[in-house]
């Protein structure tokens, strides 16, 4: 019982503090590369590329946490986070920020696939949700607190003073990482490279997987393209670099409640009706924001987003978990990941270059459109009727 309390919080803290600095940062980053001088579409550039190695690695990173453990990726994980931002702190140029990103997007798939991973190996399916659970709550909480912290000391001090504190802030989490008891995993079957990727692409083969890491990438797509454009487009509006940061967090608050609630909507609702409804309202918030200009409104339609977006991620992690074997659990939250990557790194690319032409207003319509068109998409089954409540 002491095991499992002392579990639960180093979950809760560790990803806090973790999330606290890589959320805190993503917001900044796009300003920053504008204060630099950098167009639309290099922008777009500098956010794929905090995505470019968790999509060619996230699938062998899931094997390797499969194979030694969670306790050593994890501490790596948080090392290379906090180094990621003190790069930012002392760079002054696009250089800095390009090894910031590469670094931080390997980080954040370490961490994220090592703590999921470890929430995904309790043997008890009540378990395992309720860790997933806390890591949600833990996640929303600090991309709560994040924005907040590195927008109101940008506004105030700097750039580069905010990245110092977001570096240290994720340090924090470096002692409690030690606490973690290590997860005993048998050895894999030997078995040649070429065969690795065939074998994890196997794993498709289950329909219910399939569909949610559809769902995934699609959620992802709202919550990330928001956090990438949204400050440039607020930003064209006049709003401060604090403001936005409330106004981000406030998206992140909306994540916080939706999932304290959501065990009690699933149990009402049927899962698919809910994630196709909240779709549907994040497209048509995304087409909304370009014609507001009044910050009040546009704290409502970004905490309107946040319950959007807030509810496809914690249900698509629980199947996915669900519908993986125990011994491979990290590695289909790798393949999991890698798709959601290629949505991370396709998504600024294309929509940088569309900015170019149409500007950031048309970069909202275009991403509405498509999340529109992802959540009117009849979908026959979503999850397995046997976990439905």
């Amino acid at each position: 019982m002491i095991k499992k309390r002392l579990d639960r919080y180093l979950v809760f803290m560790c990803t806090c503090l973790f999330t606290v600095s890589i959320a805190g940062s993503r917001p900044l980053i796009p300003l920053y590369a504008k204060q630099l001088g950098a167009e639309n579409i290099h922008i777009g550039v500098i956010i794929a590329l905090f995505s470019m190695l968790p999509l060619l690695l996230s699938v062998k990173t899931g094997t390797v946490i499969d194979y030694i453990g969670v306790k050593k990726p994890l501490i790596f994980s948080i090392v290379i986070g906090s180094i990621s931002m003190l790069i930012l702190s002392i760079s002054r140029d696009y250089i800095g920020i390009y090894i910031s990103q590469i670094f931080a997007g390997f980080a954040h798939l370490v961490f994220v696939l090592s703590i999921q991973s470890y929430a995904g190996h309790f043997s008890k399916n009540k378990l395992r949700e309720y860790y997933i659970a806390i890591f949600s709550i833990a996640v929303a909480s600090g991309s709560f607190a994040g924005p907040v912290i590195s927008g109101f000391l940008t506004d105030t001090i700097s750039y580069s003073y905010a990245f110092l504190v977001l570096g240290l802030i994720i340090l924090i989490a470096l002692p409690l990482s030690w606490l973690f008891h290590e997860i005993q995993i048998k050895a894999p079957k030997s078995i040649e490279p070429h065969e690795k990727a065939e074998k994890a692409f196997r794993l498709l083969q289950d329909s219910h997987l399939r569909k949610a890491i559809l769902i995934s990438s699609l959620v992802l797509l709202v919550k990330d393209a928001y956090i990438a454009f949204f400050p440039l487009l607020a930003a064209e509006k006049g709003v401060s670099t604090s403001v936005i940061g409330v106004i981000i967090s406030l998206n992140a608050a909306a994540g916080i409640l939706i999932r304290s609630i959501l065990p009690w909507i699933v149990q009402r609702y049927k899962r698919k009706m809910i994630i196709i409804i909240s779709i549907i309202m994040a497209g048509i918030i995304y087409m909304i924001n370009p014609f507001v200009d009044h910050v009040i409104w546009l704290c409502i339609l970004g905490f309107i987003l946040g319950f959007c977006s807030g509810i496809g991620q914690p249900l698509s992690i629980f199947v996915t978990i669900i519908a993986l074997p125990k011994d491979r659990i990290a590695e289909g939250l790798g393949l999991r990941l890698m798709f959601n990557k290629v949505t991370q790194v396709v998504a600024p690319l294309s929509l940088g270059a569309v900015s170019g032409v149409v500007g950031m207003s048309g970069v909202f319509y275009l991403c509405g459109a498509v999340i529109l068109a992802g959540g009117i998409q009849p979908c026959k089954s979503l999850f397995y009727k046997k976990y439905k409540r």
